[in-house]
């Protein structure tokens, strides 16, 4: 008989075995892979909204806009300046000139200047800001909007409905004299543990939880925009494995402040 060259069954069996453990460890690494890219594709994510609403707040505060009608003042100034004693002729005191005569055009309503007030406390901050896009050509509104940040609870998009502490932003285009209230308000950040605010300006030496400039500030806030803003924020998401805490802080500087010690005076001017 000839000799005949082939496989035992213990051999076949072997090699299913190892093919079957190959195969069974590439699944695994295959499985964890893909899980892997999930979750640092979840942090990418978090982290870029997380920095979106940063940014998207920055350039709120850098362009907070504060009015001030330096023509007026400038104005009452010089009247002040040029007002001359009284002379008197024989010890009476002549009579005051007549009033100017009104002009033709004389406004049906007089005019009534904005007024724009910041209004920062440790946990929100509401305040008028030039970051406005003027979506539709020749539209009746002004260059300037009110703007809100606070936290509050909200009802999660997911399937869950979980409800978390998150963070919204208020816009109103008209500006009134409550720059607190009036507007539509969007979700920007939900899962906030943390939203806290600082700010500092001149007459205060060190960093404070809160700045008015109404009625109700104090005599260095009161009319006074800050100088920068400290912003504190803190997501935490809670999943099945563990908890994930993203952190930022930005110091954000207001490009101009516009107070009345930095603009411009009547002796510093050269009428140029």
């Amino acid at each position: 008989m000839k000799n005949r060259f082939g496989f035992t069954l213990i051999e076949l069996m072997i090699t299913m075995a190892i093919l079957a453990t190959l195969t069974l460890l590439t699944a695994q690494s295959i499985s964890q892979a893909i899980r892997a890219k999930v979750s640092m594709q979840d942090q990418i994510d978090d982290v870029s909204r997380m920095r979106d609403a940063v940014r998207l707040i920055e350039r709120d505060i850098n362009l907070a806009y504060h009015y001030r009608d330096l023509e007026k003042e400038i104005e009452q100034l010089l009247k002040k300046k040029s007002t001359p004693s009284t002379p008197q002729v024989g010890g009476l005191t002549p009579p005051p000139p007549p009033p100017a005569m009104e002009t033709e055009n004389r406004r049906e309503v007089p005019r009534r200047d904005p007024e724009t007030h910041f209004i920062g406390h440790s946990d929100s901050v509401n305040f008028v800001t030039t970051n406005n896009a003027r979506t539709v050509r020749n539209a009746r509104q002004a260059d300037f909007v009110e703007i809100g940040y606070s936290v509050r609870d909200c009802k999660s998009l997911s399937k869950e409905q979980k409800s978390s502490k998150c963070l919204w932003r208020r816009l109103s285009p008209f500006v009134d004299l409550d720059v607190e209230k009036g507007g539509d308000e969007v979700v920007l950040l939900e899962n906030i543990t943390e939203f806290k605010l600082r700010y500092i300006g001149k007459g205060k030496q060190d960093w404070t939880a809160d700045w008015r400039t109404d009625a109700q500030g104090d005599g260095t806030t009161k009319g006074r925009f800050p100088q920068a803003v400290e912003v504190s924020l803190t997501v935490e998401k809670k999943e099945k494995e563990k908890n994930k805490k993203y952190s930022m802080q930005v110091v954000t500087p207001i490009h101009f402040p516009n107070n009345p010690e930095e603009g411009v005076s009547v002796q510093g001017s050269s009428g140029r």
